[in-house]
Formats: structure tokens, sequence, C-alpha cells
């Protein structure tokens, strides 16, 4: 059985990276060895995850493996919206297109979708993935989405995907640590923010925040890259707002060993989408700023309260993280009854393969 995997990966995201590990591995675990992965960086990729990749710039190619295929996956992440840009919508709905064109079996796996704000994006998302075989969501919002974008198909809310990722042994963080050039004996929090806009005020009270904090909790700064490069340069300019020293993870490292590190801190505050996810994964004490309804619909998915980035402050962060730390054994405990909950729900992602391969053995 030859399944095609399609995302936003080959970028050096952590989070994506993350994303197409975790679908390989679900893939694999059922018996679905020959699969083909659309990247940025095709050779990286294979090397990475034994798999074969092609250009996801090259629709000749890409049309050749998708013909040659028995099914799609598209996920996960936050494919289906046009936030980013009408074009980059365009260019997924294309992949599923054609695989709807070709007769292909195509899944839409543990997405997050929206927003699309277009009314012609709109109407055209909701023609293509009412013609696709199932739906998986990561969240309970993006159900809904679908529901007003008037898709007929059964959503099915799982989890994301990353979940279920097993962060690095101890041991191998702490030579990661050490090789960054921090004391893996100390106390640190975590920071792993981004780009928004030219946004000064999001990079001061980030700032603010974690000299607070480290000051309060003795704790050391670590910012912690999730788009490497650049998020290195972002959080370079939040920590020249810093009256505290503070250390940027500026190796490149697998997102197992990323989560590991997170899993050895004391807290972490993010703005990245996947560091919140990598985060409540492990039981890490978190802070959520959001940039986008993802951020909003995962924090809302475990009962949590999250920050806008537009409008939040120092003292609302530090308020905020006082309270975990009052009362951290009740936070723990709801993070991790949450996490099996989720836990469970992201075999959903897989599980609609299920039917299909019954289907494919008998014919044979």
């Amino acid at each position: 059985m030859k399944v095609v995997v399609s995302g936003y990966y080959g970028f050096d995201n952590c989070g994506d990276d993350a994303v197409l590990g975790c679908l390989i591995t679900g893939l694999k675990e059922r018996g679905i060895n020959d699969i083909t992965v659309f990247s940025n960086n095709p050779a990286e990729t294979a090397k990475s995850y034994g798999v074969n990749a092609v250009s996801r710039n090259s629709f000749k190619k890409i049309f050749r493996v998708i013909k040659g295929s028995d099914a799609i996956l598209s996920g996960g992440g936050s494919l289906f919206q046009d936030k980013t840009s009408s074009k980059s919508l365009w260019y997924y709905l294309a992949i599923v297109f054609i695989g709807v064109l070709l007769g292909k079996k195509v899944f839409i796996v543990g997405q997050g979708i929206g927003p699309i704000d277009k009314k012609f994006n709109r109407w055209l998302t909701s023609k293509i993935l009412n013609k696709v075989n199932k739906i998986t969501v990561r969240d309970e919002a993006s159900k809904e989405y679908l529901k007003d974008l008037n898709i007929r198909k059964e959503i099915i809310v799982a989890a994301d995907p990353v979940i279920n990722l097993k962060p690095a042994e101890d041991s191998q963080v702490k030579e990661i640590l050490e090789k960054e050039n921090i004391d893996s004996n100390d106390k640190y929090m975590i920071i792993c923010t981004r780009e928004w806009g030219n946004s000064e005020l999001s990079r001061v009270e980030i700032a603010k925040t974690a000299d607070r904090i480290a000051q309060d909790y003795g704790f050391k700064v670590v910012f912690l890259p999730f788009y490497y490069k650049k998020d290195e340069a972002e959080s370079e300019k939040v920590s020249e707002y810093m009256k505290l020293p503070s250390n940027i993870i500026r190796g490149k490292y697998k997102p197992e060993e990323v989560m590991g590190i997170i899993k050895n801190s004391s807290l972490l505050i993010g703005v990245r989408f996947h560091s919140l996810v990598f985060a409540f994964a492990t039981s890490t004490p978190f802070v959520g700023i959001s940039y986008d309804p993802k951020i909003d619909g995962f924090l809302n998915s475990i009962n949590m309260e999250g920050f806008k980035i537009e409008k939040f402050t120092s003292d609302d962060i530090v308020k905020y993280v006082n309270m975990i730390f009052c009362k951290k054994e009740d936070y723990i405990n709801n993070i991790r009854k949450y996490a099996d909950e989720l836990k469970q729900r992201s075999e959903y992602n897989f599980e609609i393969f299920d039917e299909y391969i019954k289907h494919e053995v008998q014919k044979k």
C-alpha cells in the first residue's frame, strides 16, 4: 500500500517535523511502509524519517506520485487557512483535488482548521473537502468551523498527533544543555517566541515577564527556537530588552530532544503552538500567548487560560504563573487528566485507516 503525506514539511520547523514523525510512526505501526512525503527538502526528509520524498514545489512530480499511490494523507498542522495567504490554502487544496480527481482515497488528518476569511476561499474549501473520504481535526473549534463551511462529511475530533511523541532521555538532554553552555543542574524556564509583525510592545512585555519570574523563582532564562534560525533572531530581539542574562539554544535538534529540554524545565512561556503541546504532553507548567485561533482552540480544549499577544502585560502573566505555582499539584493533575484523554483521542487519527486497510486486504 502506497501512501502520500502532504503538509508543511522540510522547513526546519520543529513542530511540523514532530507532526510528520508521529504520522509516519502511526502509519508504520499499521504496516504501511511505502510512504512518500512532499517536502521542501526531500533529501533531508528521506534521510531523517526513512521514507521516500519529493519536492513539494514540483507539481509534475506531485501528480506522478499521487497517480502511483493508493491514498493521500493531508495533515497535520493548520493547512486550510488563508491567514498565511490564499496561495498557501490553494496549494494544499490542489493536492487534495488531484487525489480526488485521480480516484484516490483522501484523508484529512489531525488538522486545525481556519480561519478562512475570503468568500471564494470558503466556497472552494467546502467544495473540495466535501469530496474527501475521512476527516479528523485536533479540536472542537475546528469541527465547528468545518460545519460552518457546510462540510457534510463525518468530522472526528481527535487530537494533535504530537501528543504521543516521546521526549529524549534525560542523559541526552543533559549533553545538549552542556553543549549550549547551560548548567543542567540549574532550574530554568523556557521562552518560545516567534516574530509577530513589528510589535516591539509584545517583545518588551515578554522580556519584562522573563525578568520578573526569573528573579522571583531563581530560574535561568533559556530561549528555545522552534523555527530554526527564524525564531533565533526573534529570541535575540526579546533578550535585548531583558535586564537579566539569558541563553538562546543555537543548535538544531530533533523534536524528541526539544521536547526533552522542555520536560526538564520548570516553566514554559510559549507563543509557538507546538511548544505548548510539548509542555502539555510532558506535564510541564506553561503559559500560552495566542497569536492565532489554533492556540485558543488548543487551550480551550484543555480548559486553560491564554493571553492575546496584542494586549497581554507582564503583570497578567506573572499573576497567572504565581497561581500555577501556588496550586502546582492541582495544576499538574489537571494537565495529566486532559493529557490521558487527548492521547487516547490522538489514536483516532490513525484508526480512520483501519477500515480502509481491512478493505484493501479483503480485495487481495
